[in-house]
């Protein structure tokens, strides 16, 4: 079960990474809108959580 859940953390996470670049890009830019710039910071958090996870999961003892 947890090789399974690690490697749908996985997927999500680069499902995640493709999603928050072109924001970052934007941002960075001053060419985002105040919608964007929530999204972006929810997806963020996200990322956040799953990495966490992710190392959590790692670390156990098989």
């Amino acid at each position: 079960m947890s090789e399974q859940r690690t490697q749908e953390i996985k997927d999500r996470l680069f499902q995640l990474d493709r999603k928050i670049r072109p924001l970052e890009w934007d941002a960075t830019r001053n060419q985002i809108n105040d919608f964007k710039r929530q999204d972006l910071q929810r997806l963020k958090d996200e990322h956040k959580i799953l990495t966490d996870e992710l190392l959590g999961l790692q670390q156990q003892p098989l």
